[in-house]
Parts: C-alpha cells; sequence; structure tokens
C-alpha cells in the first residue's frame, strides 16, 4: 500500500502489510489467507482486531452450504469463498484525511469480520466504530455487535419495565435476548431450550426460571412459572420456522411474539384466526438491521444504531448486561472450523466463542 497515512501519530508515505482473513472457501471448508492491505481512501479507517465474535446462525448458514442467500444472484457477496463474521473489536490503525471523529490508538468496536485487520469506509453500511469505555476488554467488546441481535427483540418490544418474557431458543441471540431483557427490567424472564448447558447458563445470567421443552408442554411449565396463560412477551431466537406456531401458542392473549433468530424457510400449520386473530396478539420481525431504518428510529425513544451500540457497550461494561457463562470458547483464528462443528455437533459444550488475534 503507498499513500499519506497517519500511523500512531506520524505521517509516513508508505505503509505494507499483510492481512490475515478468515474465509470459508466451500461447504464445511475453511481457510485463512493473507492478501495485501490496499490503499487507504480519504473516508477510510484501517482497524488492528484484537478479538472477534462468532455469530453462530449466520455463520453455520454458511458454513453448511444451506443460507439461501448463497444461491441468490442478486446477493454478489454472499457466495464462496465467503469472509464469516461481523462483531470484532480491536484499535484504529491508521485514518483518513476525511474522518474527525476518531483518532489513531483508541480503542473501538466495529463490524468487522474474522480478520487480523479490517478497512472500514464510512457512509458504507459497515463503515462504522464505536468507542470503548475504559474498563471494557476487547474479548467482551467483540460480542458487541451480535449482541444487538438479541437486544433488538427487546427493543422492538417497546414498553419492557415489568412485562413477562420468555424465550425460545437458547443459543447466542437467544441469550442476549434473555440477558437484555433482564437489563432493561422485564420480569419474569423465563429461558426455554432442550440443552441442559444452555439453560444453565440462562440462570448464572439472572433468568427467573428455565424450561426444558422436552419433559413436558412447554406451554404447561410456562402456565405453572408464571401463573398466568402465556408470557407478555415470547422472543423466538430458534431459527426454525415451524417454532414459530409454538412462540404464539406460549403469547397471553394481546400478548407479543418478536422473531428474531432468522428463520430460513417457511412456517406452516399456523392458525390465523384462533391462535392469531381472536387472541389478538402481535407477531413481529425483529432482525438487527432493523435500526439502519428511517421507519424505526422514530419509534420506541429514537433508537437507532449508534444508539444502541452504545448501550450495549455501556451495559457491557457495566456488567448490566451480563456474560456469565456465555463464552465457553476462546480460540486462535485456526480453530474456527473446529468451532464451526463443535457449535453444530456438541450443543452441551459449545454455546459463545470469542477468536483473539492478538
Amino acid at each position: 500500500m503507498g499513500t499519506q497515512l497517519t500511523i500512531l501519530g506520524k505521517t509516513i508515505k508508505k505503509y505494507v502489510m499483510k492481512i490475515r482473513q478468515v474465509v470459508i472457501t466451500e461447504a464445511y471448508q475453511v481457510s485463512i489467507r493473507e492478501v495485501d492491505c490496499p490503499e487507504l481512501a480519504p473516508n477510510q479507517v484501517l482497524m488492528e482486531c484484537h478479538a472477534s465474535a462468532v455469530s453462530a446462525g449466520t455463520e453455520l448458514a454458511v458454513y453448511t452450504g444451506t443460507h439461501q442467500w448463497l444461491k441468490d444472484p442478486k446477493m454478489v457477496d454472499w457466495k464462496f469463498p465467503f469472509r464469516p463474521g461481523y462483531s470484532a473489536a480491536g484499535v484504529v490503525l491508521a485514518v483518513g484525511s476525511q474522518i474527525t471523529d476518531i483518532q489513531v490508538g483508541e480503542r473501538v468496536s466495529y463490524p468487522g469480520n474474522h480478520a487480523s485487520h479490517e478497512i472500514l469506509t464510512l457512509g458504507h453500511e459497515r463503515g462504522r466504530w464505536w468507542k470503548l469505555p475504559p474498563n471494557l476488554s476487547f474479548e467482551k467488546a467483540a460480542l458487541a455487535c451480535v449482541s444487538r441481535y438479541g437486544f433488538g427483540g427487546v427493543l422492538r418490544a417497546g414498553v419492557t419495565l415489568g412485562r413477562s418474557v420468555a424465550v425460545l431458543g437458547l443459543g447466542i441471540i437467544g441469550q442476549f435476548a434473555l440477558r437484555s431483557a433482564l437489563a432493561a427490567g422485564c420480569y419474569p424472564v423465563i429461558g426455554i431450550d432442550a440443552v441442559q448447558m444452555r439453560r444453565q447458563a440462562a440462570l448464572a445470567a439472572g433468568a427467573n426460571g428455565v424450561i426444558d421443552p422436552t419433559s413436558r408442554p412447554a406451554k404447561e411449565q410456562l402456565m405453572e412459572l408464571l401463573g398466568t396463560r402465556g408470557a407478555e412477551i415470547v422472543i423466538d431466537a430458534t431459527g426454525v420456522p415451524a417454532a414459530i406456531p409454538d412462540a404464539m401458542s406460549l403469547a397471553c392473549d394481546a400478548g407479543q411474539v418478536v422473531v428474531v433468530g432468522s428463520p430460513r424457510g417457511i412456517a406452516q400449520n399456523v392458525n390465523f384466526y384462533d391462535d392469531l386473530h381472536r387472541r389478538y396478539i402481535e407477531v413481529l420481525g425483529a432482525h438487527g438491521n432493523m435500526l439502519f431504518e428511517p421507519a424505526h428510529t422514530r419509534l420506541n425513544g429514537n433508537w437507532d444504531i449508534h444508539k444502541a451500540q452504545k448501550w450495549l457497550l455501556a451495559n457491557l461494561a457495566s456488567g448490566r448486561l451480563s456474560l456469565e457463562q456465555l463464552v465457553t470458547h476462546t480460540i486462535t483464528p485456526e480453530g474456527l472450523g473446529q468451532a464451526y462443528e463443535g457449535l453444530l455437533k456438541e450443543k452441551e459444550t459449545y454455546l459463545g466463542v470469542v477468536m483473539k488475534w492478538k
């Protein structure tokens, strides 16, 4: 890379560096490649990654070759070889001449791939960064972007204080939905998952109860825990379309069902009269990227992407957003393929995975 850059407070004419990137080359195949760092444009920032977090749902869908966008010709960026990851933390290594809100050496959270370095372009969807609180480690901050996808389920529901919540599916997104509900003042908050380790992690984070849906009907157990017909807010984080009718059955009359788990497929056997219309429940989509949409920022206290990420970083730093028993594995970049296999096949062992680059 040959250009004028500010690097650690010094202006130099030429800066040459190799970037290490994790790549899914084809289904079930992961490798690490080295590429030359390109020239930095005036509206770009060069980040040096210290840690990145695995988003199991999205990354496993690509790793297994099942993500719907891999076969969509319009989604040109979603093809093999694919660069996974969108949640990282590190240090600003260089800034372009048009960047004024951040300086070299600052610690930041950013939506980066699994890579040793990342160039972010101001104005691009991923061209955003947020300064870290002084007491927040890179390993914890690496989870901030992925945590937004669970947090969005709570945000989408509106008023939360004192409302009962049931979270269906306690993978990484469901865990963050449950932990965000606790941080937002919901009560009681119940976690539902067939995997014992995930239920225990939810309890460690402060859940008021957990349910094993394989022991007896979840609806029956939820009624016993709440003393009512269902929860005021049900957050579906399973990623399984067939679970949507189950989530609807767990909501009280006039309750809300918020879908955060990116269900890929078609839900069947939904009785829209008996299960939705006559019970006047709401079914809401809550993809984390809703915070990019102007229509959403006018709702629920003018939340946008920046307000959400700053809230998440502050609450990760304070401990209000608990990470208890969430990160089960800390890996090197070379260990990502093994971690994917573990997340697929060893659900009693694998939950949250953080990759360390420094």
